[in-house]
């Protein structure tokens, strides 16, 4: 299946350099560049943001939200704090809490991409599919080098996939292989585009299995959603018994009481009836 908001979190453009520290890296266009921060490892923010990258997400919201409160005299630092906690939000499942992070970060630092990147993710997990293409949309424009640009262009494809503009889908999903031909998530999403768009001048069973294939064996095969991703895609090319394979495979890799459980087990039915998937319009 596609997949919405990638798992490895693009770093956050101010840059961070004290002792002890810990480098978020510096994505901002020159001209746009925020001044340095120096964020000591010892205080709320700097445990937050450890907290938040070593997926303790309870801990990273509890820490950053004293840090917010202690840092109002420091926008920058405040925006590190806030789209941390947001990712954090994201990841327990806080949607919203997490919105409001993000648009947060988008008023505290209006040139900088990652807010409207990460307000974009969110709005394609919640279906509010067009405010997920403008902030995309607004996060491309914002990036004056490639690095970063294959995420939001799969991102933008999703969207676009959603409202029915395959056209726009496509050359999104195109551009963003030809980006990042080595990132999983973005080759299982164009998979997943080629092999149940519901317009069929725009699906190709054999190129979605080669996509669906690559973003599995760069994840070492241990990646539910991208094994569904190829099982669909061998199904648009008619190989309807490795289909149930590879759908069989990715149900064993859900716990018992995961949420995708039955969606990944209609699947197979289809698959065993010889039928492919194809993506509802609408439908997340």
């Amino acid at each position: 299946m596609a997949r919405t908001g990638a798992r490895r979190n693009p770093p956050m453009g101010a840059p961070v350099t004290s002792r002890p520290t810990r480098s978020m890296g510096n994505t901002t266009p020159p001209g746009n560049r925020a001044q340095g921060v120096l964020i000591d490892m010892d205080t709320n923010l700097g445990r937050g943001i450890a907290a938040e990258l070593s997926q303790d997400y309870k801990e990273a919201v509890k820490l950053l939200t004293r840090a917010i409160e202690e840092e109002q005299g420091e926008a920058i630092k405040v925006a590190l704090a806030r789209r941390f906690r947001g990712l954090a939000y994201k990841h327990l499942g806080r949607r919203n809490e997490a919105l409001n992070d993000f648009l947060e970060v988008i008023r505290i630092q209006p040139k900088l991409d990652l807010g409207y990147y990460d307000a974009g993710v969110i709005y394609n997990l919640t279906n509010r599919y067009q405010e997920a293409v403008d902030a995309m949309t607004r996060a491309i424009d914002l990036r004056h080098d490639d690095s970063g640009l294959a995420r939001r262009r799969s991102e933008r494809g999703n969207a676009y996939l959603h409202l029915g503009q395959f056209k726009r889908a496509q050359d999104d999903f195109v551009a963003a292989v030809r980006l990042g031909a080595r990132d999983p998530d973005v080759l299982n999403n164009a998979a997943w585009f080629r092999a149940t768009c519901p317009d069929p001048a725009f699906r190709n069973g054999k190129e979605a299995v080669d996509l669906a294939s690559r973003a599995c064996q760069l994840d070492k095969w241990k990646d539910a959603d991208q094994i569904d991703t190829l099982a669909a895609a061998h199904a648009e090319a008619g190989n309807f018994a490795e289909a149930e394979r590879y759908q069989l495979k990715a149900l064993s890799l859900l716990s018992a009481d995961e949420a995708l459980r039955s969606k990944f087990q209609a699947r197979l039915k289809q698959y065993r009836a010889k039928q492919p998937v194809r993506q509802g319009i609408g439908e997340g």
